[in-house]
């Protein structure tokens, strides 16, 4: 999706007003395959830096821990995830429905300087040569 910005840590993010709503990225959750686990370790109210760990998810091949792309207040879990027969939602719409968090951006600029969408299409791809 063009409005979304990436990490190199695979997370993407979406802003709306001062609202960024976050997760993994659909590359991330291919590599990951098969889930099994999500543990977000935030809760709302809670402030939280850009790059700082949120959570973790769990597949059959690996733990992967999960970071903001931002910095702010936690304002929204994605209350889905507690049951994880819902976690294939997160493979199939990772960069939609597959949200993880809400964050009230304390500097949208943070959001600007992050990759686009075709920066992060070469950096993957760059990273599988």
């Amino acid at each position: 999706m063009a409005d979304l910005r990436y990490t190199k840590s695979h997370e993407w993010c979406s802003l709306a007003g001062n609202i960024a709503t976050c997760g993994i990225t659909k590359h991330a959750a291919d590599e990951l395959n098969d889930l099994t686990f999500l543990d977000l370790r935030v809760q709302p109210g809670a402030a939280i830096k850009q790059g700082q760990a949120f959570g973790e998810i769990d597949s059959v091949k690996a733990t992967s821990e999960l970071f903001s792309p931002v910095t702010g207040k936690v304002k929204e879990l994605n209350g889905r995830w507690k049951n994880t027969d819902e976690l294939p939602v997160i493979t199939k719409s990772a960069e939609s429905d597959g949200w993880m968090l809400k964050i009230e951006v304390s500097d949208p600029k943070q959001v600007e300087a992050l990759m686009t969408a075709a920066q992060y299409a070469k950096f993957c791809a760059d990273a599988a040569h």
